[in-house]
């Protein structure tokens, strides 16, 4: 489950508008699901939107928000129509990511993600899955970055579930559905 290698302390976002948010308030009062989102064009982000978003009716049965992280603001607009029924935040220098991925650098998937696209690889596959459940995106932003989904508990409680993305479509609702819910449902609220 979580390695507790992240936290949010001292971690900034900012609404479309500006206003900065810390992200520490995420998880209050009663947890939080944080989607690291890395290109809201991408087809493979949309696939992971979509999932992430067919579990907002319960949590919000529980009090547990659902929040997106995006590093930039383009096709936002598509993204919260068509895919992303969570709240949208923005980290247009993308400080969220380094230290969330554990690393102290933006995680990015370049050269390795562009080979297993030509070999066939894990890349490809993503993408002939998400073609196949008809969903679209463009190429347009920052497409290099990899992303996440991190289950937050509020107070002490801390990072109870993170799953960084290893390669480009590495959707935990996929790969990882059955520990993500099991993250969720050991939320202990503050009434608790």
């Amino acid at each position: 489950m979580a390695h507790k290698t992240a936290s949010f302390q001292a971690l900034k976002a900012t609404t479309l508008d500006g206003k900065v948010i810390d992200a520490s308030t995420f998880p209050n009062p009663a947890g939080a699901v944080v989607f690291l989102i890395r290109r809201m064009g991408c087809p493979l982000c949309r696939e992971e939107a979509l999932s992430l978003s067919g579990l907002k009716p319960k949590l919000d049965a529980r009090g547990i928000r659902l929040i997106g992280i995006a590093g930039e603001h383009l096709g936002h607009e598509e993204f919260r129509k068509d895919f992303w029924k969570g709240e949208l935040y923005f980290d247009l220098g993308k400080k969220t990511w380094y230290p969330l991925m554990g690393d102290g650098k933006t995680p990015t998937n370049t050269f390795m993600g562009i080979f297993s696209y030509l070999c066939g690889g894990t890349v490809a596959k993503n993408l002939r899955r998400v073609n196949s459940k008809g969903i679209q995106g463009n190429l347009a932003g920052e497409g290099t970055i990899l992303g996440g989904v991190w289950v937050v508990g509020p107070g002490s409680q801390g990072i109870i579930f993170e799953h960084r993305e290893k390669s480009w479509g590495d959707n935990v609702c996929v790969s990882n559905m059955e520990d993500l819910e099991k993250a969720i449902n050991s939320i202990k609220s503050p009434t608790m």
